[in-house]
């Protein structure tokens, strides 16, 4: 099993890769299978060759599932951030103020 820290940074690199190829390829198209030929993947099944490349050995088919599947979810956010129009002016929908403990008059 795969440090949570090492898994997060795998799903983080997932939103880049799609905020950053938001074109991917066709389903329909077949896909290379060879080593190096990632650049032809989708953004969801180059993220899990990375995995596999880099951590196969420590992993079950259901463990791979369920890691396709978070990268999966992964994308499908970051798709519908992409979605939201903002502006450098908006902001989040609820406040932020520093805690003070009573007495401190800093």
């Amino acid at each position: 099993m795969t440090r949570r820290r090492t898994f997060l940074a795998l799903l983080g690199a997932t939103a880049v890769a799609s905020a950053t190829n938001a074109d991917a390829a066709d389903e329909s198209e077949e896909r290379p299978t060879e080593p190096g030929a990632t650049a032809e993947l989708d953004p969801a099944e180059a993220l899990l060759a990375y995995v596999v490349a880099n951590y196969g050995d420590r992993f079950e088919d259901e463990d791979l599932d369920v890691i396709r599947e978070g990268i999966e979810g992964s994308l499908d956010s970051a798709a519908a951030f992409r979605e939201v129009g903002l502006e450098n002016a908006d902001e989040p929908a609820y406040g932020f103020s520093a805690y003070r403990a009573r007495g401190d008059d800093r």
